[in-house]
């Protein structure tokens, strides 16, 4: 199925970019890619946009704080090296443009073993504490084929929020999920020695240690293509990758060299959506 994050093999451009444009003080415009820290100016950082002028762009499509403008655009141009030179005017980005594609279906955080009967509930209480719950997490880590350790907690009632944050946090409530590519009973056990609380242990498609490997393969001199942003997501089980320009046939070739869906890249350019 096709992607609307990757370029199909055979097009030759144009090309489209929708984001967060950013110059200041430290360097001309470039379009943002990664996390943007929303201080006042903004600080982010990706390619630069080669004929760029924030001057030709319509009024209060802009902001301007200090030396630094920015603001969201719809850029079309082609892959100049690292960097993107502009194709035709850009226009300022409205929020349907603005709606993530890059990324799969959200991950769910519910626990996916079923529930007991009577519901989810402590074994010990005494071991259900905050200090218990960090023992917890180096225990789990400490076990071949390690996947992710994450906290399920059952949707607070607005009594319970009347109650006050030290109910609705209580450890008590949690539900601690632990996954592995290993023996999972090896993993409760290992959790269990100072866990007292209710648990879930289930099966994981790639071990933190797998994942962790992948993502330093991908960011070594070795890699398929250079990248912007290169992220660990434990809990989709996947290293996500952006690409300035990203096509179909090199998420094939990720797929080939690490396993279907290990990898999920993206591609900052792609088809014009006009």
């Amino acid at each position: 199925m096709a992607r609307p994050d990757l370029v199909p093999d055979a097009h030759p451009g144009p090309f489209e970019a929708t984001g967060f444009v950013l110059q200041d003080e430290s360097h001309g415009p470039q379009l943002c890619v990664g996390g943007i820290a929303m201080s006042l100016p903004p600080q982010c950082g990706g390619p630069d946009l080669m004929g760029w002028d924030f001057a030709s762009l319509p009024a209060g499509s802009y902001e301007s704080v200090l030396q630094s403008r920015y603001g969201s655009f719809v850029i079309t141009g082609t892959p100049q090296g690292d960097a993107i030179r502009l194709t035709a005017p850009a226009r300022p980005a409205s929020p349907a443009d603005l709606e993530d594609q890059t990324r799969g279906p959200e991950p769910s955080f519910t626990s996916p073993c079923p529930e007991p009967v009577g519901g989810w509930q402590p074994l010990d209480s005494a071991r259900t504490t905050e200090e218990a719950l960090q023992a917890a997490s180096v225990r789990a880590e400490a076990v071949s084929g390690y996947g992710l350790l994450w906290i399920d907690q059952p949707t607070v009632t607005p009594e319970e929020l009347g109650a006050g944050s030290e109910s609705a946090n209580d450890p008590l409530r949690y539900v601690l999920n632990v996954s592995t590519t290993g023996d999972l009973a090896e993993m409760e056990s290992a959790v269990r020695a100072v866990w007292g609380g209710a648990l879930c242990v289930s099966a994981a498609a790639h071990s933190a240690a797998e994942l962790t490997s992948v993502r330093d393969a991908l960011d070594g001199p070795e890699a398929l293509l250079p990248l912007l942003d290169l992220q660990l997501d434990q809990l989709a089980g996947q290293v996500t990758a952006t690409a300035l320009l990203a096509r179909e046939g090199d998420q094939r070739r990720l797929d080939e060299q690490y396993g279907a869906g290990v990898v999920r890249l993206g591609s900052v350019l792609r088809l014009p959506t006009g």
